[in-house]
């Protein structure tokens, strides 16, 4: 077996691993039990173990399938053709298929151990998940899977680099703004930043590829 077969295939039962340790410790997490939040009770609600288990097969097929489709993609996207680098698609599908994982683990052992999700964490580890992305979406090359996928940015490339060259600075320090506020500001307030950061995120490459496609197009 090729070495890369191997490794794709580690990480898959990485992927499926969280189901094996669900249900090794299925008989310590009760029938049903109590998804608590630290900010707002309005959240809070009563699941089940089957519920939990049906969770965790889902995000574990999440977690394989967007690996192997980044390990895969010049075979399913027809803009990525075997002249294009794809050592970022293979990156960031390695790394984000981690982050699922350890979303996986964390659900299973909320349930087990009667966890409150904190803010705090949760921003860290959303800042941290924002930062990997950032680190490789400047080396995204055009492709209908992963980026700034807007009709202008797919159909130039120049317009494509100069929109994720900005993206993944953008990113990056967003991701690393959250990291540091995690646990400086009062948590009350992390929700709200994270929400207008992302929004900000999203935006502002998408309105500075539409003017590069404007200022071309006169």
């Amino acid at each position: 077996m090729k070495r890369q077969s191997v490794i794709n295939l580690v990480i898959v039962l990485l992927a499926f691993s969280p189901v094996l340790y669900l249900f090794i410790a299925w008989s310590s997490i009760p029938e049903t039990f109590v998804t608590k939040f630290e900010l707002n009770r309005a959240f809070e609600k009563i699941q089940s173990r089957k519920t939990l288990l049906i969770a965790t097969v889902i995000l574990s097929i999440a977690s394989a399938f967007f690996y192997l489709l980044m390990r895969n993609l010049k075979s399913v996207d027809p803009k990525v053709t075997g002249e294009t680098p794809d050592y970022s698609f293979h990156k960031l599908g390695f790394f984000i298929t981690l982050f699922l994982v350890a979303m996986n683990y964390f659900l299973i052992l909320s349930a087990k151990n009667a966890l409150i999700i904190n803010t705090s964490v949760a921003t860290l580890f959303f800042g941290l998940l924002v930062v990997i992305i950032g680190n490789y979406m400047n080396n995204l090359k055009p492709n209908y899977i992963a980026g700034i996928r807007l009709p202008w940015t797919l159909n130039d490339p120049e317009n494509w680099r100069k929109t994720h060259q900005l993206a993944g600075k953008l990113w990056f320090v967003g991701g690393i703004i959250l990291i540091i506020v995690s646990f400086l500001l009062p948590k009350q307030f992390l929700i709200p930043l994270m929400i207008i950061l992302i929004i900000g995120l999203v935006v502002i490459p998408g309105v500075y590829s539409y003017r590069i496609y404007r200022r071309k197009s006169n």
